[in-house]
């Protein structure tokens, strides 16, 4: 689909709901990808729906930070037309945090304060825009590659100078995570999106919704009138006592700000990213591709057959042409009989892969994988090999490079200094010495500073055992025997001197006679 000279060329619906379809798309003139949200055709004269994403477009356009998906273009046309109504936005490359917690279950404390404080972060940029998100969950954050939060979806948030757009005692938000006020038909806070996100956290914390009940009016009840569960270790009493302090029933007795989670989360040992899984499969774009223009077709339809041509014969040369078209498009191979050859796609980006792997009719399937000093994105494995045969439709498993390499306490606390060094070098990773003075394991690692999936590159810090100080009192100077496999040369500071004062002696007679 183009508009505006052709300007917006979609590609597959990444997402769909009541309001219209998202799709992956690529701006002609800017040479990027970006999302498109297209309102429903039949949705294009329903002046609350198109009011709803007008607010989106304008709300979401007035928040600056990186942790919130940019608003780039808008078109409202006549809904009397057959035009359409679209958001132009930042394409977010990643996944949503329910398609991680549906994978991976429940997450890690500091993975968890890492989400809170991100988020937390993204919010207080809203908040101070003045606008209130209403409808935080986690399908409305997306987890990208380098393990950074993005808070999308603005399409019922609402501004204090906001018209409303729903009905009156309508219920706006998730039930899972819609704060007491709301429920109540109060207006929503900013303590309500800090309501929602602890509410979030604790999902992730457990892997299941802290109120969810049999039906959702239900789960809006508990919403009022029940306490929080306990959380059981090892998640620390800290973060607890964070999550009862957001999840309280009376807004005021919350955080007064996102920005205050944010430093909270961080105190509480956020980790410095978060750690998707290997096995985390990446999104690929999908074979469609629609020429059709936006004004007259927002979501894919079925091709329909080309009109009969009347009248004589082709010519020779358009049959030709014809052929070598059909040459081109569906391969020499498949019309010539045999199945497709699977081409050679190690090195290449994982989208450029799978868009090699297409024309040569098979189905790119892949699969992240942790592998030091590879680039981020690129194919280092594939399955079947190149130049096998295979059936049409056949999947092929490209493995891509998740630009993390996984770093285990265990695998270097207890070694010597200069093995574990080495190690960590040769998978990539600049290391740094920190001395800490310990009455045993001289010369060994006894402490590492960051462990978990880690960029590749990252700077690693080892706390390295050596003895304490002795002090001498003759001399009344400290001394630090030295370090296993120290140079001999490294030797006490008074060595040598024993003799000094005797020798001072001397001179001072010297001549006096």
């Amino acid at each position: 689909m183009a508009v505006h000279n052709r300007r917006y060329t979609l590609d597959e619906v990444v997402g769909s709901g009541g309001m219209g379809a998202v799709y992956r798309a690529t701006d002609t003139r800017l040479g990027r990808t970006v999302a498109v949200k297209v309102l429903r055709a039949d949705r294009s004269a329903d002046e609350v729906a198109r009011a709803r994403l007008r607010s989106e477009a304008h709300l979401a356009a007035s928040i600056q930070h990186p942790g919130v998906a940019q608003v780039f273009d808008f078109e409202e046309d006549d809904p009397s037309s057959d035009g359409s109504t679209y958001i132009v936005m930042q394409y977010v490359e990643g996944r949503s945090l329910s398609e991680l917690l549906k994978e991976r279950g429940p997450l890690h404390p500091d993975q968890v304060m890492s989400i809170v404080q991100q988020v937390a972060a993204g919010l207080q940029a809203a908040h101070d825009a003045g606008i209130v998100h209403r409808d935080l969950k986690p399908a409305n954050i997306m987890l990208t590659p380098a393990g950074r939060t993005v808070l999308v979806d603005f399409g019922i948030a609402q501004a204090a100078t906001s018209d409303p757009l729903t009905d009156t005692d309508a219920l706006v938000g998730t039930t899972d995570y819609i704060s007491p006020e709301q429920v109540r038909g109060q207006a929503a806070s900013p303590q309500s999106d800090l309501y929602s996100l602890g509410l979030v956290a604790y999902h992730c914390l457990t892997g299941r919704s802290a109120f969810r009940r049999a039906t959702p009016v239900a789960t809006a009840v508990a919403q009022l009138h029940d306490e929080l569960p306990a959380l059981e270790p090892p998640v620390p009493a800290g973060v607890e006592r964070l999550l009862r302090a957001m999840t309280a029933k009376k807004p005021a007795d919350r955080p007064a700000t996102a920005a205050d989670v944010a430093h909270q989360a961080a105190a509480l040992g956020a980790a410095e990213s978060i750690d998707l899984p290997a096995t985390f499969e990446i999104s690929l774009p999908q074979p469609w591709h629609s020429t059709a223009d936006l004004n007259t077709a927002p979501t894919p339809g079925p091709a329909r057959d080309a009109p009969r041509r009347r009248g004589g014969p082709v010519p020779a040369y358009a049959a030709i042409a014809v052929v070598l078209a059909l040459v081109v498009v569906l391969g020499a191979r498949q019309l010539l009989g045999g199945d497709p050859e699977v081409p050679d796609v190690v090195g290449m980006s994982a989208l450029d892969a799978a868009e090699e792997i297409r024309a040569a009719g098979l189905i790119p399937r892949a699969v992240v994988v942790d592998v030091a000093t590879r680039a981020q994105g690129n194919v280092i494995a594939q399955s079947p090999e190149p130049g096998d045969e295979a059936p049409e439709d056949t999947a092929i498993e490209i493995s891509v490079a998740s630009g993390k390499v996984p770093v285990s306490a265990s695998s270097v606390i207890g070694k010597g200094y200069a093995k574990a060094a080495a190690e960590l070098e040769e998978q990539g990773f600049v290391v740094r010495r920190k001395e800490v003075t310990r009455p045993s394991d001289i010369g060994q690692v006894v402490a590492v500073d960051k462990s978990g999936r880690l960029p590749d590159g990252a700077t690693i810090t080892l706390s390295v055992a050596v003895a304490p100080s002795i002090t001498i009192a003759r001399s009344g100077g400290a001394v630090r025997p030295p370090s296993p496999g120290a140079p001999k040369d490294a030797t006490p500071a008074n060595r040598g001197q024993g003799n000094s004062d005797k020798g001072k002696a001397k001179g001072k007679n010297r001549g006096n006679g």
